[in-house]
């Protein structure tokens, strides 16, 4: 994977850690990354500003900035739509991510052992991490997954985290279609049901300590995007 992956980053008002997250990739994996694009999600604070300063020195870097409505999903169909046609990877992650730079490496050396065609970072599985994670939040998480097991035969254990890497097509293919964070779960969920073969390794997830920003992950709201996501699921698989 010699600069072949492109990493998508999507940022709303992460002045706080986007920078970190950029130098700390480039350091680690400078060799595997064709570029890094930032999809700055109508960030009202520095974080076109970080990144922009980066740019000038760092050809790697591209910065795509979206015009409201923001929107998780609209922000990562936006990357998606953004990468360069060179790529054979794309990897997705949260500009919070910062405490997750080495597991980078563990997606990375999944798919090049082969087998698969996307890696998901999973919170849930044999030797993951997991810390600061609200107790209500867990229990609707695995309730979701509860469901999707069931209905679909899914046996992956963390669908709904944007720390993804797959190969280029997927992100062309799949017919994305949620504008919120629920595209988190369609990422998880159609690739597999399209009869894509996606593997999970185990990672670290930290809650964000003070100076890391604040989270806009809000629980309920999520909740039922994640619901809608199944009859369309259901509806996909019947294609």
């Amino acid at each position: 994977m010699k600069e072949e992956l492109s990493v998508i980053l999507i940022a709303h008002n992460e002045e706080d850690v986007i920078g970190k997250l950029i130098d700390g990739l480039l350091a680690n994996y400078r060799e595997k990354i064709l570029e890094i694009v930032v999809v700055d999600d109508v960030s009202t604070d520095g974080t076109a500003g970080v990144v922009e300063s980066r740019r000038k020195s760092e050809p790697k870097i591209k910065l795509v900035r979206r015009q409201p409505p923001c929107g998780v999903g609209r922000a990562i169909k936006t990357g998606f739509a953004n990468v360069d046609k060179r790529a054979s990877y794309v990897l997705t992650m949260d500009s919070d991510f910062v405490q997750s730079i080495g597991d980078v490496g563990r997606l990375i050396a999944r798919m090049e052992a082969g087998g698969c065609d996307g890696v998901i970072g999973s919170r849930f599985v044999e030797g993951s991490r997991l810390e600061v994670y609200p107790l209500t939040k867990k229990i609707m998480n695995r309730l979701f997954h509860m469901v999707v097991w069931t209905l679909f035969n899914i046996k992956q254990k963390d669908l709904s985290n944007n720390f993804k890497l797959f190969k280029r097509e997927i992100t062309e293919k799949m017919p994305w279609r949620s504008d919120d964070f629920a595209i988190n779960a369609e990422t998880g969920i159609l690739p597999i049901l399209s009869g894509y073969r996606i593997c999970e390794v185990p990672v670290s997830w930290i809650g964000r300590d003070e100076g890391q920003g604040k989270s806009k992950f809000k629980l309920f709201k999520v909740g039922l995007g994640y619901i809608k996501v199944i009859p369309y699921a259901l509806s996909f698989r019947k294609k």
